[in-house]
């Protein structure tokens, strides 16, 4: 009986795997399901990553928890790092960095890769232990030795600042190359950061576009950001702006700023796409309100000149007093001018001499004759600013 149990159990993680390796996560579920029901800790472990994931399945977050609380308790160490997992984020469970840390730890110390990356995350961050570079960094060690993405990109990052471990770019490219060879997209990323900017590896555009094209293609916002811009001036890759353009798009749609603000820029020059100010604006607004203050001034120019949306000074106003808060002349300039010419044909002179002699002293060359003018007028009085 036991053996035929057994011999199920053995055809059914077959079964399973194999439908997982067809992307077929539905029929991957069914049959992991089943051999879990009969008590299999790693099949349980695999049902609890699938409702993690939603893969296969609908996502639940509780469920997930449940299936990991049921082999953890049992001295799982798969079990004890998902739950881990789940007390750090806070799903399908109430968020408990002690819990984490003490579910971590467990995986860890027996030797598990995933608690091992996971404890270093704990010193990195200081949750539920005193903030520790140092130890962060051997724990993420101990997993990148075993292989674990994760974990390999974690060392190269901490050697590419110093964090923990000297500052070493020859050490940080090797280990981004280790997880970026398993398909790790950030480390993708970073490894054609590398080679773009020559961090721990010979200058070479190609092999940088190389790299963030494979991240791209896991959708990996700042690799379609580069890409896009490495397209835009034939930087590693045959100059295109509709390749440019599509990159960027892509990259906007998962909120980068610098893709909106590009893809604004692109719309309002028809550089791959059809020009279009309405189209522009819209990108720029998405940025401006991401606090970008190239996109912040341009938002406001197009208010006030009425250029791809309807002339509203209040709105120009509202864009250029954001940028100008950060100690951007050009928005300074832009609201003394504002208030000088009035809004809805209202002059505010108050306001104009503040920000006019705010951008003359920051040396902006365009404002001396508004001064000059308001000086002629009787309307520069600075001891009412």
């Amino acid at each position: 009986m036991a053996s035929s149990q057994l011999l199920r159990s053995v055809v059914g993680i077959q079964k399973a795997q194999a439908a997982f390796l067809d992307k077929d996560y539905a029929e991957a579920f069914r049959h992991w399901k089943i051999v879990a029901d009969a008590g299999n800790p790693d099949a349980q472990n695999n049902i609890g990553l699938m409702y993690w994931l939603g893969q296969g399945v609908a996502r639940n977050d509780a469920l997930a928890v449940n299936f990991w609380r049921k082999t953890a308790e049992a001295g799982n160490l798969d079990g004890a790092s998902g739950l881990s997992q789940a007390y750090y984020d806070g799903r399908g469970i109430g968020k408990d960095d002690q819990l984490a840390l003490m579910w971590a730890r467990k995986a860890a110390d027996n030797g598990h890769a995933n608690g091992q990356h996971f404890l270093g995350v704990l010193y990195s961050e200081g949750r539920a232990v005193a903030k520790d570079d140092r130890r962060a960094f051997e724990w993420w060690m101990k997993a990148a030795a075993s292989g674990l993405a994760d974990a390999q990109y974690a060392v190269g990052t901490a050697y590419a600042l110093g964090k923990g471990v000297g500052k070493d770019d020859a050490k940080a490219f090797s280990w981004f190359s280790k997880a970026a060879d398993q398909g790790y997209p950030n480390a993708q990323f970073a490894v054609g950061q590398a080679y773009s900017q020559g961090w721990g590896v010979q200058h070479d555009h190609a092999q940088a576009a190389v790299w963030w094209r494979k991240a791209s293609e896991h959708a990996n916002a700042q690799a379609q950001a580069a890409l896009g811009y490495a397209y835009s001036i034939g930087n590693g890759v045959t100059q295109s702006d509709a390749d440019a353009a599509s990159w960027w798009l892509k990259a906007a749609n998962q909120g980068d700023v610098s893709s909106q603000l590009n893809l604004g820029v692109a719309y309002s020059k028809g550089a791959g796409v059809s020009k279009s100010k309405a189209d522009a604006v819209s990108w720029w607004l998405k940025a401006a309100k991401q606090g970008d203050i190239q996109a912040q001034l341009l938002v406001a120019y197009a208010y006030a000149n009425g250029e791809g949306i309807a002339r509203d000074h209040k709105s120009a106003e509202f864009w250029w007093l954001a940028a100008a808060k950060t100690g951007n002349v050009d928005a300074e300039a832009s609201l003394g001018m504002l208030y000088y010419r009035g809004i809805d044909g209202q002059p505010d002179y108050k306001e104009a001499a503040k920000w006019l002699l705010k951008a003359s002293s920051h040396g902006h060359p365009g404002v001396q004759i508004y001064l000059d003018m308001m000086k002629e007028e009787g309307l520069l009085d600075t001891k009412t600013l």
